[in-house]
């Protein structure tokens, strides 16, 4: 992805992309986002839904302690996401991440199954091809690679 792009995201959603700051001993996210422009609204959808979850997370928790009632047990346990490595690997995506629960669990899931359904390169639909290095891309983009 570019480094607009990327920029846009890290400066949009900081919390979880924190590790591209840390070097590479430390996070393979200071490589950056690993993949093409045109799963960037993919990516940039599922930073939204985690940032939200988060933030419901924690506005439920400011309602428990001002009413001086108890949490669940899963927001009180709950570890926020930070982003380890964002790639392509089998003409896919891949979000490798630590935190979160089930709900963020779910949601890197469905972005990752539906990046087979978008061409990398420019957004568009696309689909895996069969043989060879495998790269999901439209017929357009297939052509001109």
């Amino acid at each position: 992805m570019d480094q607009e792009l990327q920029n846009k995201l890290f400066d949009k959603y900081p919390n979880l992309y924190v590790n591209k700051d840390k070097g590479i001993q430390a996070s393979c996210m200071a490589f950056g986002c690993e993949v093409g422009n045109g799963w960037y609204e993919l990516l940039s959808s599922l930073c939204h839904r985690i940032k939200n979850h988060e933030e419901n997370i924690a506005s439920r928790l400011k309602y428990h302690e001002k009413n001086n009632t108890n949490p669940s047990a899963s927001d009180s346990c709950y570890i926020p996401v930070t982003f380890d490595q964002v790639k392509e690997k089998y003409g896919g995506l891949r979000v490798y991440f630590s935190g979160g629960d089930d709900y963020v669990f779910g949601a890197v899931s469905m972005a990752e199954e539906y990046s087979y359904k978008i061409c990398e390169i420019c957004g568009n639909a696309g689909k895996p091809n069969k043989g060879g290095w495998i790269s999901t891309l439209c017929d357009n983009c297939r052509n001109k690679t």
